[in-house]
């Protein structure tokens, strides 16, 4: 090796190699007073996804039957004429439909009050909606962010539900079902005069049963604990909610406010109250 006390310079080392710099779209780049749509910039629809879910007519069990959004029959062969599917016709060769997705018995009312949307819960009852009935209980499946801890063992000692059976009443949703978990993305979206009123009407105006559970046995309390919504738990505290329920995989309401998946935090506030109110603590948090 031979030193010279020489060096290279960045700027000499970049011109010898060559840089490729990638710039975003900017305005600059359009000639002026020209529509985005006849420049280069024009963007193209490369892929459409449509879901219709929650008690929609489709999604129903008479909407399953009678094929309003899924032909009757499977494969490339599917005639869309009888369904509401039928405008796309013209392209069904680039059209995919995936049905029966465990989406039966998820009535308009049952959605309206997990969105605790109190105003379409009342003008569905005025038209004769029953506000009893829950989703059914789907086939069950692996949560692939808790490997592992959703392959339930029932230590509850309740009735065993039924594939099809019972799902998750309109209170326990109202609660947040799912939501305190993470398994709704943490983007639980409701109306804007919050999950506590439309409780309060399913209890008080609709008579709903405060100990009321889901399929996996949890009760609204326990999706109120597992938000650190202690307000809610107050209430229904009030209403003769019992706050010592166990859920089938022998999660207390404790249980359900003390972090019990990783993704979701502790709520401090909520498990003392809990405590106070002789409910057990069986100290399990995932997330501490």
């Amino acid at each position: 090796m031979i030193i010279t006390k020489r060096h290279l310079s960045r700027r000499t080392v970049l011109k010898g190699m060559g840089v490729t710099v990638a710039l975003p779209f900017l305005e600059a780049m359009t000639p002026a007073a020209t529509a985005l749509a006849n420049t280069a910039a024009k963007g193209k629809v490369r892929f459409v996804a449509i879901e219709m879910v929650h008690g929609a007519a489709g999604s129903t069990t008479y909407g399953a039957k009678n094929n309003l959004w899924a032909p009757a029959a499977v494969g490339r062969s599917f005639d869309l004429a009888p369904t509401s599917l039928a405008p796309l016709e013209p392209v069904r060769d680039y059209v995919t439909i995936v049905s029966n997705t465990d989406v039966r018995m998820a009535t308009p009312f049952r959605r309206a009050a997990y969105g605790a949307d109190v105003d379409a819960m009342k003008l569905l009852v005025s038209y004769g909606a029953d506000p009893a009935i829950p989703t059914v209980k789907p086939v069950e499946r692996p949560e692939t962010g808790d490997v592992g801890r959703r392959a339930m063992r029932d230590v509850s000692g309740l009735l065993p539900v039924p594939v099809g059976g019972p799902g998750v009443p309109p209170l326990p949703a109202a609660a947040g079902a799912g939501f305190g978990e993470g398994f709704a993305g943490n983007s639980h979206r409701h109306a804007p005069g919050g999950m506590l009123a439309a409780v309060k009407y399913l209890v008080d105006e609709l008579g709903a049963d405060v100990n009321a559970r889901d399929h996996e046995g949890n009760t609204a309390v326990h999706h109120a604990a597992s938000r650190g919504d202690t307000e809610m738990v107050r209430y229904l505290v009030t209403k003769g909610a019992d706050v010592t329920a166990v859920n089938r995989e022998g999660q207390t309401t404790v249980d359900m406010a003390n972090g019990p998946v990783q993704r979701v935090q502790p709520w401090p506030d909520t498990i003392k109250f809990l405590e106070s109110l002789g409910a057990k603590n069986n100290h399990k948090c995932m997330s501490c």
